[in-house]
């Protein structure tokens, strides 16, 4: 499995479990929003989502990464649209610290 795979895999994991915590049964694709107004989460649950994915890739890849920095609120089409465009921008960020896959 590449890098990305194991990104998108632990991306599922986190919303599944905001899904279990909430009682909310979520329809988890790759193409999922996460924000807008076909949003699978609210506001709190992209941050419970987003929080936690963050812990689970600096535990697994040893980095100390921030999804939410300055770089992610200045760019032109966010990270955190969909499950594809957050794995995404964590690889690129995954990448850029160096760590292997």
């Amino acid at each position: 499995m590449g890098k990305r795979e194991e990104v998108m895999t632990l991306l599922k994991e986190c919303v599944q479990e905001y899904s279990e915590q909430s009682g909310q049964e979520l329809a988890i694709q790759e193409d999922t929003p996460l924000i807008g107004p076909e949003a699978t989460v609210d506001s709190l649950g992209l941050v419970m989502v987003i929080t936690s994915f963050e812990a689970q890739l600096n535990d697994k890849y040893g980095t100390e990464l921030v999804l939410a920095n300055e770089k992610a609120m200045s760019m032109r089409n966010s990270p955190f649209r969909s499950l594809n465009a957050l794995t995404d921008y964590a690889v690129s960020l995954l990448d850029e610290a160096g760590a292997a896959a």
